[in-house]
């Protein structure tokens, strides 16, 4: 996670229980601390579903908000609300393709079973109660 979505993640999380705030790790050693870490990934992914819910992507799932973590706001909900067929490249630089290992020829499909087989069942289950 880049050190501005740390923090604003960690600001989402921690913004009805501001009192934990002293409780973690501060600055860059924060990012080093699972517990710190934890929780700006909780409020990083808050701030995912509430982009998608915005965006008109009514349940999202963990695979949308997986979409969101990996490729930032804007290509994650791009790429939830994508056909299957679309090629990655249309949402995606070459660079991060390459960075997270994906071919130029790869659809959203592709991607999407190959995250699918990783997380296994959870992967379509949705994030909101």
């Amino acid at each position: 996670m880049q050190s501005v979505a740390f923090q604003e993640g960690l600001n989402t999380a921690l913004a009805p229980i501001p009192a934990w705030r002293h409780k973690l790790c501060r600055g860059s050693a924060g990012m080093n601390d699972p517990v710190t870490e934890a929780i700006a990934a909780s409020g990083y992914l808050t701030q995912a579903n509430q982009a998608m819910q915005n965006a008109g992507v009514t349940n999202p799932t963990v695979l949308d908000a997986r979409s969101y973590y990996n490729f930032g706001p804007a290509t994650g909900v791009q790429i939830a609300q994508a056909s299957g067929r679309n090629l990655m490249s249309q949402y995606v630089s070459p660079s991060v393709l390459a960075a997270n290992g994906i071919s130029a020829h790869e659809t959203v499909g592709q991607w999407q079973g190959s995250v699918s087989s990783r997380i296994g069942n959870a992967s379509n289950q949705t994030v909101l109660m």
